[in-house]
């Protein structure tokens, strides 16, 4: 399939916190060379691991963010390797990197030294930027995502418990879609001009102004954002709505529709499993009492949490979305493989891993567009595994010449 990066030719210089924003590259199409160390890129070795065994090929945290990549392990701590890596550079569309500023300059392989491709876009990924009094300050994914304030709304309803920050790298892949969005629009911008740029991404600035409510709401109402147990943020402390049902699961159970016909299907349902208590006062007749009762009072979410833990999961969740009622099922992530909405989405792409003998089932992405087709093109490199490739190919490279640099450790 063709993609809307198709035919471009990207750069990563390997690291954890630029790879999601290559892997959005590939799954539209770009052809994605990672520049990895010898002993392969650091995301090699974060695990989880296929079967437990520790191994850089086998690192499923790396698979996930690096489908359809190309691997040329190069030492660029050496003369030769960075010799290679520009070589590579004037070739190439795009060039990521993540490392702290001025790294590259010192190491001659700054925006000035690559700026004889004219159309190259250099893009860094750093933690607070090129520049300004915290440029040189280090921060990982978790103090990202609390100097950024996302944890500040994000956690318990119980104000004596810890903020708890979003795993799955929130802050590294918010920086990586700020990235992705300012290479996009210098690719649109060369398509006129002929010219590439720089872009200096700053994960700290891409989180400041990724709160959500919690910034809005203080610039203009004056509001500070409390955390709400399986909830977004609110100015007023809610009770909990992550509720538990029979089977043991979790529903997550918001009324947002107190008319009517809701309510009547709601009472019948409630009688059903014997927990409608007394809301067959009269009284409850009026919506906006009901309305009132339910952001105020706790008859009616009482109501609602002994309604839940009468029934499974899968029938509360369907039962409430016929009713217009909008609940939704915690599932655990490898349950959802089995749920019928993805299937029927065609959301799931298998792909082969030799290494363990088997496909894994991908997700296809956020969006389904067939003009921009992005989803994930096949598995992650295996360490080194197109270095021959690229040496050969992009860079003209003989055969002796190659077995020279890897005699030298130059390459892998």
């Amino acid at each position: 399939m063709t993609g809307v990066y198709e035919g471009l030719t990207v750069i990563e210089l390997a690291d954890r916190r630029n790879q999601w924003a290559g892997k959005l590259l590939s799954d539209g199409g770009a052809r994605v060379i990672q520049v990895e160390p010898i002993a392969g890129s650091p995301g090699r070795w974060c695990g989880p691991f296929a079967d437990d065994k520790p191994d850089p090929d086998l690192c499923i945290d790396y698979w996930w963010n690096n489908t359809g990549k190309q691997s040329a392990a190069v030492d660029v701590a050496q003369p030769a390797g960075r010799d290679l890596l520009k070589q590579l550079l004037a070739k190439a569309d795009v060039f990521l990197e993540s490392t702290p500023p001025g790294t590259l300059a010192n190491l001659g392989l700054g925006y000035d030294a690559a700026a004889s491709n004219r159309n190259l876009i250099y893009a860094s990924l750093t933690d607070f930027g090129q520049d300004g009094p915290w440029r040189d300050y280090v921060a990982n994914d978790v103090a990202h995502l609390a100097l950024g304030g996302q944890m500040a709304s994000s956690g318990y309803s119980d104000p004596k418990e810890t903020p708890i920050g979003g795993k799955g790298h929130h802050a590294w892949h918010m920086g990586c879609a700020f990235m992705l969005h300012g290479i996009t629009a210098a690719l649109i911008e060369r398509m006129g001009s002929g010219e590439g740029q720089f872009i200096d991404v700053s994960i700290h600035d891409a989180c400041a102004i990724g709160t959500e409510a919690a910034v809005p709401q203080w610039m203009y109402y004056g509001s500070t954002m409390y955390r709400q147990t399986g909830m977004h943020a609110n100015p007023k402390r809610q009770p909990p709505l992550q509720l538990p049902t029979a089977d043991g699961k979790y529903m997550i159970a918001v009324m947002q529709n107190f008319g009517r016909p809701v309510w009547e299907k709601l009472i019948k349902w409630m009688d059903e499993k014997g927990v409608t208590g007394e809301l067959h006062d009269p009284k409850y007749q009026d919506e906006a009492f009901r309305m009132s009762e339910y952001r105020t009072g706790n008859v009616i979410r009482d109501a609602i949490a002994r309604l839940i833990a009468a029934s499974d999961g899968e029938e509360c969740f369907h039962r409430a979305q016929s009713y217009n009622i909008s609940w939704g099922l915690v599932h655990a992530a490898e349950e959802n493989y089995d749920v019928a909405h993805y299937r029927q989405r065609d959301y799931w792409r298998s792909i082969e891993h030799p290494r363990i003998g088997r496909a894994i089932p991908y997700p296809r992405g956020p969006f389904a567009c067939d003009a921009l087709g992005i989803e994930p093109r096949g598995r992650a490199p295996n360490l080194g595994e197109h270095t021959q490739h690229v040496l050969a190919h992009d860079l003209g490279m003989s055969a002796d010449a190659i077995m020279a640099l890897r005699t030298s450790g130059v390459v892998r």
